[in-house]
């Protein structure tokens, strides 16, 4: 079976006979990973958004510059662009996540939504930044 009839099948004997397994054609083979992959990564928002952050780490451009941030669950930020390490703070407000670094005397807050392995982080503005999210502190931050 490929991808759809999996699906359909799936849906046909949980509704006439309860059962909830898939039949092993649709678990194995070449068309497994496809029907497993096929649905669209969920978006989580605010708490739960950045849930998946905490004890994890963002990378991406920023000024051309590669970024790396990790998000302890103590509550420490840390974050190098380039070579350059910086140390703070972060907090939830609201839905919100605020960052407060020890070289800045700015405060700035985002909106979080993370898609997939994916964080949009969008400021007051309404101007979005997306970055990967890799998993732990490969950085050693």
């Amino acid at each position: 079976m490929r991808g759809r009839e999996c699906l359909l099948a799936f849906r046909w004997r949980f509704r006439e006979r309860g059962r909830s397994k898939l039949h092993e054609s649709c678990t194995s083979g070449p068309h497994a990973e496809r029907s497993v992959n096929s649905a669209p990564a969920q978006k989580l928002v605010g708490i739960a958004a950045w849930n998946q952050l905490v004890g994890n780490s963002i990378t991406g451009k920023e000024n051309g510059e590669t970024l790396v941030e990790y998000y302890a669950a103590d509550g420490t930020a840390k974050s190098m662009t380039g070579n350059e390490i910086s140390t703070g703070t972060w907090a939830l407000v609201g839905e919100a996540v605020c960052f407060k670094y020890t070289d800045s005397d700015e405060t700035e807050c985002y909106k979080v939504e993370v898609t997939g392995n994916f964080v949009t982080y969008t400021d007051r503005n309404g101007t979005g930044n997306r970055y990967e999210i890799l998993k732990g502190n490969p950085k050693g931050l």
